[in-house]
């Protein structure tokens, strides 16, 4: 049998809205951390929302204020690093929550992790793409190579980006990707602080509707050829949502 700590699943949970998430993720974190529940990957789309992270400077009262005024967006603070980005149907939510000591070397290597899965999940589908020196998620159509200016955006188009938490070693939050998401909600904001940024999706690159369950499931495959151990893919998000309520009681 294998031990509940080196055990990882991946759980396709559908589309839920982002502060149940937030709410499950905190649960799960504390039995993972625990060691009640196997460590856990959560695949997700989130309804509308814009998210903000540690580095934005703005209070409760704001966000409270920005929800009454807006019919278009949900707006949350968020406990996760970065700044504000946006979730919406169409984007691949990933949400691990694992144990850092168990599979990595510390926070860059976990994050380098998240990198490389998103990018070997992208070249299933013949899409090219990189990272950006000292920026934080994933391009394409741009230059990995390019020097970093700290007030020009890359060259490429981001597709996908990262914001994490770590509480007591298990992690929390992780990464979005589009894939078939309405791009022109990315104007309503200033994504990750980088204004006029560029962004694109999996079925715009392809000119094809991509299914976000068969990424998922691409991503879980891309992380456990990564890690080198089995990650089972689950889609049942019924008998997977009462197995976990059932751990909570």
């Amino acid at each position: 049998m294998i031990n509940k700590s080196k055990y990882i699943q991946a759980v396709f949970l559908g589309k839920m809205d982002y502060l149940s998430s937030m709410n499950l993720q905190e649960k799960i974190n504390s039995l993972v951390y625990s060691n009640k529940i196997n460590q856990t990957i959560l695949f997700l789309e989130h309804d509308k929302v814009l998210t903000y992270g540690s580095k934005e400077r703005i209070s409760q009262s704001e966000i409270e204020k920005l929800n009454h005024n807006s019919n278009d967006f949900l707006h949350v603070k968020t406990n996760r690093g970065g700044q504000v980005t946006l979730h919406s149907p169409g984007q691949l939510i990933c949400y691990p929550i694992i144990n850092l000591k168990d599979n990595f070397k510390g926070v860059l290597d976990y994050v380098g992790f998240l990198e490389k899965s998103i990018i070997r999940t992208l070249g299933y589908y013949k899409i090219q793409s990189h990272t950006v020196k000292q920026r934080r998620g994933i391009w394409v159509n741009g230059d990995s190579e390019e020097e970093y200016h700290e007030n020009k955006n890359p060259s490429g188009e981001k597709i996908a980006a990262l914001g994490l938490k770590i509480i007591r070693n298990i992690t929390l939050h992780g990464f979005s990707l589009n894939v078939n998401n309405d791009l022109s909600f990315f104007n309503s904001f200033i994504p990750c602080g980088m204004e006029n940024l560029k962004v694109n999706s999996i079925s715009n690159i392809l000119n094809s509707s991509i299914s976000v369950k068969e990424v998922a499931k691409k991503v879980s495959i891309s992380m456990s050829e990564i890690l080198k151990i089995p990650i089972p893919f689950k889609t049942d998000m019924n008998n997977e949502m009462r197995a976990l309520e059932q751990k909570f009681e």
